[in-house]
């Protein structure tokens, strides 16, 4: 019986977590691109903070769902979207092609890893091999999209985004990570219960709610 609603659940939780993606690539991504923002350099890039956030939405789908499939879907719903924005509004169409990279690394770790718990060292070592695995093949579309693919050049994105970058935002899930493992373990020896909460969160109607706010953010915030 519990089959029969599968595919139910994995359409309300790529609608949820995908929706969540997508409001915060609107949001802190925006944030992120203002001038002032942007002088921080490499700590406050998209690949150290956005690029992890998306990841830990998949990885919280996967565990919601159990399916590495739906974190595909995450990716084409939220690629789909940015698409059309960039269609209507003739805007570069590369950031599609970002967005899914990013799931299929991660749907490809998750595959391979399988981590029973997302706040686990399995599931860091997940996030490093997704997140390794995208920056190493974003260098596709970033040379084929224009820039001239020189030893030098691509040694330079190496160094800057397969090693310092990626380095940064493993420092980051890490700090993060350890701090939200904390906060469970003290729910569960505290006993507090979010049942309620859970429900609510959900719920096809909060699916639903968050995927269409997703949209208006996005085109608003384009």
């Amino acid at each position: 019986m519990e089959k029969k609603y599968e595919p139910l659940k994995i359409l309300f939780g790529v609608l949820l977590f995908g929706g969540l993606w997508g409001i915060i690539e609107a949001t802190l991504g925006s944030f992120l691109h203002l001038p002032m923002v942007k002088a921080a350099g490499i700590f406050v890039s998209n690949s150290a903070i956005l690029v992890p956030l998306s990841m830990f939405l998949m990885g919280a789908c996967y565990k919601r769902v159990g399916n590495a499939r739906a974190i595909i879907y995450m990716g084409v719903l939220a690629a789909s979207i940015k698409a059309i924005v960039c269609a209507i509004f003739m805007f570069d169409i590369t950031p599609v092609f970002y967005i899914l990279l990013e799931a299929l690394s991660m749907a490809g770790a998750l595959a391979i890893i399988r981590p029973e718990k997302i706040l686990s060292f399995k599931g860091l070592g997940t996030f490093i091999l997704a997140n390794t695995v995208y920056l190493v093949t974003s260098m596709v579309v970033r040379f084929k999209g224009g820039s001239i693919a020189t030893p030098e050049a691509i040694m330079s994105y190496i160094e800057k985004y397969v090693l310092m970058i990626n380095g940064l935002a493993i420092l980051y899930t890490f700090a993060v990570g350890a701090i939200l493992y904390g906060f469970v373990r003290l729910a569960e020896v505290k006993e507090w219960k979010f049942e309620g909460l859970k429900k609510v969160i959900y719920s096809p109607i909060t699916a639903s709610i968050v995927a269409a706010t997703m949209v208006v953010v996005t085109f608003l915030l384009r």
